[in-house]
């Protein structure tokens, strides 16, 4: 079995206006270009077949919540090579090399902002730091997120994109659901009211705790389960289609509370938590 072998890796680039002002995209579900200018337009979704691309994490952050209300929280917390993890290279030069291209500390955003007028603490993951994967630091953001947000009263709402959890980090990775799931426990034991948003792709242990929103949409186009289509067939010989695990045949078999568009997510989020902070009056 060669779960574990170092394969050539494929790279899902964000769509930058570095990368593609001056040409056009093809879209890698129709086949056809559009020019950069209208894919960002609208909101990085295709034209013609409603594909939805990757989105930066700060173009995530700007759809959203209201403009320039995000404040950072605890972006001092960094990601750490704990075991001085090697796999024919060193896991600390992985750190410093995605940092210095992404401009991140870890995988997750956290911070505090408002949606439609309503204050919220908001949490989201970047793909494109070591594939959003569940390390140490990125546990503990998201335990002081929740522990943030029950002192302050705040609602909140979290946007996942994640391989799973960081094989380079062991254990103390794994250790971080058991951390998030009491903490998100915690809070709503409180009353706190938990948005999870879910987004192309979302594996391992971040689909887990993702499910333990009150409320859990997925943005259309996106994967979700225990472990990738590749893996499965890798570890246990099992093919099967991809469609179960797309957002679509989640939502008909229950696990979810709806899929929308992206342009349609922030007013959906909206709805909510409208009816949460006026729920008195109800």
């Amino acid at each position: 079995m060669d779960i574990f072998k170092r394969k050539n890796r494929i790279y899902v680039p964000v769509i930058t206006e570095e990368i593609a002002k001056e040409t056009l995209i093809r879209c890698s579900s129709c086949g056809r270009l559009i020019s950069y200018k209208d894919l960002k337009n609208n909101l990085n979704v295709c034209l013609y077949c409603g594909h939805h691309f990757r989105m930066s994490i700060q173009e995530r952050i700007n759809l959203l919540t209201d403009t320039d209300t995000f404040k950072a929280i605890n972006s001092d917390i960094e990601s750490l090579d704990v075991l001085n993890f090697y796999d024919g290279a060193y896991y600390k030069n992985q750190l410093a090399k995605v940092r210095q291209e992404t401009g991140l500390n870890s995988a997750l955003i956290t911070g505090k902002a408002k949606i439609d007028g309503v204050d919220v603490a908001i949490g989201a993951f970047s793909f494109e730091f070591i594939g959003g994967s569940l390390g140490f630091t990125e546990g503990e953001k998201i335990v002081k997120l929740f522990t943030y947000a029950k002192k302050n009263q705040l609602p909140v709402v979290v946007k996942f994109s994640s391989g799973g959890e960081r094989i380079q980090e062991g254990v103390f990775s794994m250790l971080q659901i058991v951390r998030i799931i009491h903490a998100v426990d915690d809070f709503k034991e409180y009353g706190g009211l938990f948005i999870s948003i879910l987004t192309n792709p979302v594996y391992g242990g971040a689909s887990a705790i993702g499910m333990l929103g009150q409320f859990v949409f997925a943005e259309k186009d996106t994967m979700i389960g225990l472990t990738s289509p590749r893996i499965t067939q890798l570890a246990f010989g099992m093919n099967f289609s991809r469609e179960l695990q797309s957002a679509e045949k989640l939502l008909e078999n229950g696990f979810l509370d709806g899929v929308f568009e992206r342009k349609d997510l922030k007013s959906t989020i909206s709805k909510v938590l409208k009816i949460y902070t006026n729920r008195s009056l109800i």
